[in-house]
């Protein structure tokens, strides 16, 4: 392996982040992007939607072709690889896919050229693909997934986070794909934007609060606040609200979308490691993975 991506979530503050005011988010360590950089005559690009020369790949490749030729363009340390991509990240679920993979991207270049990137250079590359596959990219997705650790984003700022708080976090995928894009597109030109967006963004600091002071029941609190809000902006579907009620009668404190929304991924909040489990087990047909809050640095 070359280079590698984390997973990111969102604590909360997605949508609203977008309209500046801030956001929380973490490194996930349960999932990951790996690249392998393989010398060869030609660029070659080998993932699971295609393998074959770079530049005839499919359009769901748009983003990474256009990093990568961004690359060599501007590195000429840089010389013709086989750039095999494999991620354990669901596409399309709100859990930053195409940063993680983009960022391993980056990484296996930097690490197997000797290209000497600034976390600053990682960002303005990540940014290339970024804009391609998500229309007016906030940053914070490049920004957790390049720092790795707990921040608050407030664009342009990003702060370290001093996240001090006993719990476990469930990521539940609902089967159904997140539509980012269109997500934000349809937060644009709703009703009542901006009464939800404000809500949300007040959220942000109560729930920094109870991260830096232990207090589980807040965060959680603010959790369900904030679904609610994206529901209300029509962000929420029948499928993520069915997941939803069953991870509520499972025991989770508080339960939200993560991410864009409209599809993908819910994040469950618990505070005892055995109920925890025994929801992932009860729903065990939605796949899900699951960190110790305490274990976040």
């Amino acid at each position: 392996m070359d280079g590698y991506g984390l997973a990111k979530i969102i604590l909360i503050g997605e949508h609203s982040v977008v309209y500046g005011h801030p956001a929380i988010a973490i490194p996930f360590y349960a999932m990951r992007s790996e690249v392998v950089l393989t010398p060869h005559k030609e660029y070659v690009i080998d993932t699971k939607y295609y393998t074959g020369l770079l530049n005839n790949a499919v359009s769901e490749l748009n983003g990474l072709v256009a990093l990568i030729n961004h690359m060599v363009s501007i590195y000429k340390k840089i010389k013709p690889v086989i750039i095999s991509v494999r991620s354990s990240l669901p596409e399309k679920s709100g859990l930053g896919s195409s940063a993680s993979v983009a960022k391993a991207v980056i990484d296996a270049f930097n690490n197997h050229f000797n290209l000497e990137l600034t976390h600053l250079d990682y960002f303005e590359l990540l940014k290339i693909s970024e804009n391609i596959y998500h229309h007016n990219a906030s940053g914070i997705d490049a920004s957790t997934i390049i720092y790795e650790k707990p921040i608050i984003y407030q664009n342009p700022h990003i702060k370290p986070l001093n996240f001090n708080i006993d719990g476990y976090l469930a990521v539940f995928y609902s089967n159904t794909n997140s539509a980012t894009k269109s997500a934000v597109a349809h937060v644009s030109t709703h009703p009542h934007r901006n009464e939800h967006i404000n809500a949300l963004g007040s959220l942000t600091s109560n729930a920094k609060w109870a991260v830096e002071n232990n207090d589980i029941t807040l965060l959680a609190s603010m959790f369900n606040a904030a679904h609610m809000h994206l529901k209300a902006l029509d962000l929420s579907t029948p499928a993520l609200e069915e997941l939803r009620t069953k991870l509520i009668e499972a025991g989770a404190l508080g339960v939200k979308i993560t991410g864009g929304g409209m599809g993908g991924c819910l994040i469950a909040l618990f505070n005892d490691e055995e109920i925890a489990n025994n929801a992932r087990q009860k729903l065990a047909n939605y796949p899900s993975w699951m960190i110790d809050l305490r274990k976040i640095l």
